[in-house]
């Protein structure tokens, strides 16, 4: 076998109860700062500096949010409507060294009406929050290995 470049994502969407995605008080994700984000909607890179929550207003929601430093653990908060909150923790390693898990943060909003396999108005019920080995995956090579850990907890 050879040596290959990999990236991966787990697209994990969250059901938002009462249809309360763009409700910023009880959908949103917490945990961010210090993250480079790459938004892939206006295509801007900057640097999540804010502790304010990451919320779904009202239009399409693609950012890739990146470790930057000594961080490689996503330790995030879901919130998915009134009274309901997921914690994730994902941590990944290549050949038993720690890599930088990114987070995706994605709702297509107004897009939900041009997808196929997406009901017009089902972004009002949903967030999804993907951890991945996106940035500073080293190869893999013949022989070894890739763990990837997420563990979602009710809280």
């Amino acid at each position: 076998t050879e040596a290959f470049d990999f990236q991966m994502l787990l697209h994990t969407y969250y059901l938002v109860s009462e249809g309360k995605a763009l409700d910023g008080t009880v959908c949103y994700v917490e945990g961010l700062k210090g993250y480079k984000v790459s938004d892939k909607v206006s295509g801007e890179e900057y640097v999540n500096d804010s502790d304010e929550p990451i919320v779904i207003k009202d239009s399409i929601v693609d950012r890739v949010y990146t470790p930057m430093g000594e961080k490689v653990g996503l330790d995030v908060v879901v919130g998915t409507g009134p009274g309901r909150k997921i914690l994730l923790k994902a941590n990944g390693d290549v050949d038993g060294k720690a890599v930088p898990v990114s987070g995706v943060v994605w709702n297509p909003v107004e897009k939900a009406k041009s997808m196929a396999d997406f009901g017009d108005d089902q972004f009002n019920d949903m967030i999804c929050v993907e951890p991945g080995l996106l940035s500073d995956v080293p190869v893999l090579e013949a022989g070894k290995k890739v763990t990837f850990t997420q563990v979602i907890k009710s809280v």
